[in-house]
């Protein structure tokens, strides 16, 4: 509940920051960007390189899960959590293959991502649920990968550069 309440919140302020006021006077955040284009941009990408760095803190944890029981219940967590990485980062690559002119906006459907991508990841949901989550991933991601894919195969001269078999 939180995490949406949050969310609306900056939708509501990114809305007012983007527009301007009733008087045709400039919000704030338009005349911060025409003083300095490029501080926007920076700060913006600032949140990506934190986000990195905190996953690495996270990887110098060294928890070991290795004490949890094998049982549905964890296999389940697994796969929803994985599930949901693998939607995040689809994101991701449908954003950087737009940055880098690989694709263009007409050319990526308008995707309706779905809720449970963003809820935490659970051991309750079902085999058939996650099966339905994985052909979506499957569906809206082929497209993509192959882009990234068929570019390293040709830099690398490696044909199974893909291959996760």
């Amino acid at each position: 509940m939180r995490g949406k309440f949050a969310l609306v919140i900056a939708m509501l302020f990114a809305l007012a920051s983007s527009s301007q006021t009733a008087g045709g006077a400039k919000s704030e955040a338009q005349k911060e960007f025409e003083e300095d284009p490029s501080n926007l941009s920076i700060n913006s990408g600032r949140w990506a390189i934190l986000i990195e760095r905190s996953n690495a803190g996270l990887d110098l944890l060294e928890k070991s899960d290795s004490d949890l029981p094998y049982n549905d219940a964890r296999f389940l967590y697994y796969a929803d959590s994985a599930l949901k990485e693998d939607a995040i980062l689809l994101l991701q690559l449908r954003n950087r293959l737009l940055h880098l002119g690989l694709v263009k906006p007409a050319d990526v459907k308008a995707t309706r991502w779905p809720a449970w991508i963003f809820e935490p990841p659970t051991s309750k949901e079902s085999p058939d649920t996650l099966t339905a989550r994985l052909d979506w991933i499957e569906t809206e991601a082929d497209k993509l990968v192959e882009i990234g894919c068929e570019i390293g195969r040709k830099k690398s001269d490696d044909t199974l550069f893909c291959s996760v078999e």
